[in-house]
This record gives C-alpha cells, structure tokens and sequence, in this order.
C-alpha cells in the first residue's frame, strides 16, 4: 500500500511539472514544492539541463532578491548532492550571490559566496583561493566569529589544492580555534577533515586518522549522515595508506550503506576503496571489479583526476594479476587524461607508471621516452619548490647582507671621524705646545694627557677594524652554510633519480637501457664533486684550522674532513643527517671513527676538541 502511494506521487509530481513546463514560469509556491519533492526523493527528481533553465527562468522572475538568491542557491545544492558538479550548478550559484549582492546584507552575502567556493574546490578551479580570500573580506564587514572561522577554514582547504600546506595548516588552525571559541561542532568536524589531508602530507598518519575519526564521531552525533560516510571514506583512505585493512572492513560498509545511490562521486570513492582493500588482500578480481564499478559512476561526474588515480590502480592490480597487455591499455589512458588535468603529481605517477608498464610489454622506446619525460618533469617540480626554498633563504641572507653592509659602512665612517678627530687633536696639541712652551709644567701634564687619548683612539679604531674582520668572517660561514644546503638539496635530487631508475631496473628483465641511463648521469661522481667544491671552500675560509688538524693527524679521509668542517660549523646530528642524505645511525658511526682517529677518550667532547684547533 505504501509503494503504489509513493508512486502516485511521484507520477503526479512529475504530471504537474509537465503541465507548467508549457508555460516556462512557476510561482514562487510551484518553486518551492518543487524544491521540497526534489529533496524527498533525488533518485527520481527531473535533472534535465532544459528543467533547470526553466527554474532559472522562474527565479529571476521572484522580486525579493533575497527569496530569489536562496532558491537559487537550493536548487544548485540539490543538483550537487545528486552528483551533478555542471556549469549549470554553478551559474545558479553565482546567480544567488548576484542577487544578494544586490542587498545590504553581507552576512547573506558571504554564505553565498561559501557556495561559489565549495564548488571551486571540488572542481579544482585556479580562482578558488580568490574566493575564498574574498569571503574573508566579507565576513570580516559581517563581524559574526563563524564566518570567519568558515572563511579561514575555505582559505586552508584552497591552500590544499595548490599543495601548500604550511598556509594550509596556518588557516586551518586559526579556523579551528574561532569554531571551538564559538562551540560551533560542526565547524570543528568540517576544519578536521581538512587538516587529515594536511597531516597525510607531513607522514603523521596516526594525526590524520584522529582528525578524521574526531569530525565522524560530531557528524553523527549530530544526526548527518552523508557527512557522516564521508568522514569514514577519508578515514578508509588513511587506514589503507597504513595497510590497516581490518579497520577499512569495519567502517567502509557502513559508508557505503549510506552513500550508495544517493551521492555519485562519494559512492565512486567508496568502490575506489574496496578496490585498494582487495589489491592489499591479493584479491585481484574483486579488486578490479570494484575499480571498474567505481570508473562506472564517474562517468556522469567526469572528475578527471579520480579517473587518474583509478586507471593507475587498475595498472596495478592487472600487472599483478600477470594481464600485462591490459595493464598497458589503462597505463596510455592514465597518460592521457593526466595531460588534461594541471596537476604535476599525477602527471608524474602516469608518466612513470607508464614508463614501467610500456616495458613489460617490451615497448622500449615507449618506456625510455615515458622516463625521460618522467625525469625532467620531476626535476621541474623538485626544481620548482627547492629554487622557492632557496630564494626565501636568500632573501633572508640579501636582507642580512645590506644590512651588515650598512653596519660596515658606518664603522668605516666612525673610523674615519675617528682618526680625523685624532689628527685635530694633534695639531690642537702643537697649538698649545706652542703657545705654553713657557709653561713646563702645563705643557708636561698636557702631554701625557694627549699620549692617553691617542692611545685610546688607537685601540678603538683597532676594535672597529677587528669588528670589520669578524663581520666578513661571519659572511663566509654563512655563505658556506648556504653552499652545503644548496648541495644537500642537489645531491638528494640525485639520489632520488638514482633510487628510482634502480627501482625499474629492478622490476624488468632487460637492463642495459637503465644501466646506460645511469651511467649517463655520473650521479655518484656528481655528489662528490659538490662535497669537494665544499671542502676546498672550506679549507679556504680555515687555512690555519686546516693545517693544524692535518699534520697532527695524517690518517684524516675526505669524509672525515667534510665531517670536521660540518661539526666546526656547529650542526647538530640531525642537520649532519639531512646535509649527507644519512641516517643518524650512519652519523654516530662517522663520529665513533673520527674519534677513533683523532685518538679522543671517551670522557672527552668531540665538538669541543674540534673548536680548539
């Protein structure tokens, strides 16, 4: 009885809209029972491009802007919710913010300006952070706390999508800190599932699987449940990156539950999900099924990255599955899309997924070009961010400089003003021994008066020169710091070419390529000769220092003299670590042998006995 009432519902829902479609205008009343059927059941809702321009058409004729704006915004969610992220959900959105901007009223405003941003996000917009950082401005005229805390908490997230997650974090904080002052649950849980994303990227998995379980936890607290599946579905996502696959068994059934048929890209993830579980539990078919279940869904979502990353994981499970000629096929098509998507990370898992797959179906030429591209788009992304690094350091240093600069200029003007006031002192003096040469005793008592300044004027301008010396001194040793920052940086790129040419030398029969590849790029020799530029620079700078320790002690290698140089400029081990691309195992084990060759016992200070040299 209840299933034939819910289909006459429906039939004479859509009957009615049919017979009001003719006339190309609904009343603000069809407007909103339209809404209201819409949001009982999606699954069955007209999502016609054509309906929806004639609900455009019939909220531009409401007056009230603000009745206008928020149908506007309603229908464009619905369409959202039910998977369509289109340029027709977003003009409906922009057409809400138009209106209201059209008011006085910019606590409204910058609500509708969340939904401008919230489809910016998920459709990787390059004017997210434009957005974002302009519903500051309006929250900051509307002065309510939790808008600026929802502001900051969009600045963070659109910092995520550009991949700079130290403004991400900043943001993100501050948001959760304005939420929490204002009790605002929901703000809280919303700011978490941001900052697990910010956490993955910094390795701390076990902070970002707690931020996640912490915003699940509010959400369904709070009676929310495809917020709720969503915060499991990105806690999934942690389990599997820590192969926590029991957890994953646990809480992706209960997403799924939810999700399912009722939030497209969600219901994609979750398959997405299940297929990476199966990979883990060496369940290939099931994996693969689910892989292709979720490229499925997507379709009518078209989320190009998504599609990335699942076509890389079919590459995966197919190749272990020993179904190379497949394997391949799906290798060109994660190529291919990641052409279409500005995003260099997944442009570098395709090129070297394909790089590897394109070899296994003895496609040399294919590989070796997929490689190089591979290498020289790394080296463009590792470029890209060590040369920022590098520049705020030397914009840090450019500043010191002038600054120091000026300090020695000033000294040199002092010295000078200095050395003139002595010379007029002087010849004041012979004025005065002139003119008193009858005055014996005046004159005798003058003398030594003008012997104690000159005296003291020399030794100030002996300071002022010392000063002068420890200031060029102080220039070099930072200079050198620099230098061995600057190698580190190099020599870890190096390194990660090497690790990942060995890594498919590795996994295929035919190495001749990769071995001529690696000989081609002289890595090795490359990292020493940096290591040795740093060593004659340092020997420059410490001559004395250098001759001392080496004719005392004739055994010293290379290495031990980089590491002398390293503990004389006072890194601590960690530093030393990251400097030589080591362990900390490996330092302590330098350091036992530099002790052992400058025969110290063990009660004695290695740093200290360097520093007296």
């Amino acid at each position: 009885m209840r299933i034939n009432k819910f289909f006459c519902a429906i039939i004479c829902f859509f009957t009615y809209a049919l017979c009001n479609s003719q006339n190309d205008i609904y009343s603000e009343a069809d407007l909103d029972s339209i809404y209201k059927r819409f949001k009982a059941d999606m699954g069955s809702a007209n999502t016609d491009a054509s309906f929806f321009k004639t609900l455009d058409l019939s909220i531009q004729h409401i007056k009230t802007d603000t009745t206008a704006a928020l149908l506007y915004h309603k229908f464009a969610n619905l369409r959202l919710n039910m998977g369509h992220w289109d340029s027709i959900a977003e003009q409906m959105h922009q057409n809400g913010y138009d209106r209201l901007k059209l008011t006085q009223y910019q606590c409204k405003l910058v609500i509708s300006q969340f939904n401008l941003i919230r489809f910016s996000l998920f459709q990787d917009e390059p004017e997210t952070l434009d957005r974002a950082k302009h519903s500051l401005e309006i929250a900051k005229k509307c002065g309510e706390l939790k808008q600026i805390a929802h502001a900051q908490s969009y600045i963070g997230a659109a910092y995520i999508n550009l991949s700079d997650y130290k403004n991400a974090l900043t943001n993100l904080l501050e948001s959760e800190k304005n939420y929490t002052a204002i009790n605002d649950s929901t703000g809280i849980a919303m700011v978490n599932l941001d900052l697990a994303i910010v956490y993955t990227h910094f390795q701390e998995d076990l902070k970002s699987i707690a931020a996640t379980k912490k915003a699940a936890m509010i959400y369904k607290k709070e009676g929310r449940p495809m917020n709720y599946a969503v915060s499991l579905i990105d806690m999934c996502s942690s389990y599997l990156d820590i192969k926590e696959t029991d957890s994953v068994l646990k809480y992706l059934p209960i997403a799924h539950k939810i999700v399912e048929d009722k939030h497209q890209l969600a219901n994609a993830y979750v398959h997405q999900h299940y297929g990476n579980l199966y990979g883990q539990l060496e369940k290939y078919d099931d994996a693969i099924s689910h892989l292709e279940t979720s490229l499925e869904i997507n379709k009518t979502i078209e989320d190009r990255s998504l599609n990335v990353n699942l076509y890389n994981f079919l590459v995966n499970n197919y190749k272990k599955k020993g179904d190379l000629n497949i394997a391949y096929n799906y290798a060109l098509k994660s190529d291919s899309v990641s052409k279409l998507i500005d995003d260099k990370y997944e442009k570098l898992k395709s090129l070297l997924t394909l790089a590897n797959t394109s070899y296994d179906v003895n496609k040399y030429q294919q590989s070796r070009d997929a490689f190089l591209n591979y290498i020289k788009l790394k080296d463009s992304v590792l470029g890209s961010e060590k040369l920022k690094e590098i520049a705020a350091l030397e914009k840090f240093y450019e500043a010191e400089k002038r600054e120091n600069l000026i300090k020695i200029q000033q000294q040199e003007n002092d010295l000078l003003s200095t050395k003139n006031t002595a010379s007029n002192n002087r010849n004041i003096a012979l004025i005065i021994s002139l003119l008193l040469l009858a005055v014996l005793a005046y004159a005798l008592i003058n003398k030594f008066r003008l012997k104690a300044s000159k005296q003291e004027t020399l030794t100030k301008v002996k300071e002022l020169e010392n000063d002068n010396l420890n200031q060029k001194i102080e220039y070099q040793k930072r200079e050198l710091a620099s230098k061995a920052l600057h190698i580190a940086q190099k020599n870890e790129m190096l390194l990660e070419l090497k690790q990942d040419l060995t890594a498919i030398k590795k996994d295929s029969s035919n190495t001749t390529k990769v071995n001529h590849l690696i000989s081609k790029l002289h890595i090795d020799r490359q990292i020493d000769d940096n290591w040795e530029q740093f060593t004659n620079q340092f020997i420059e700078m410490n001559p004395d220092f250098y001759k001392n320790i080496t004719h005392l002690y004739s055994n010293l290698t290379k290495n031990d003299i980089r590491l002398i140089a390293l503990l004389k400029m006072k890194y601590d081990s960690n530093s030393i670590a990251s400097l030589l691309n080591i362990s900390l195992e490996g330092v302590k084990k330098a350091r036992y042998r530099l002790r052992k060759k400058l025969n110290l016992a063990s009660e004695e200070n290695l740093e200290k006995h360097i520093m007296s040299f």
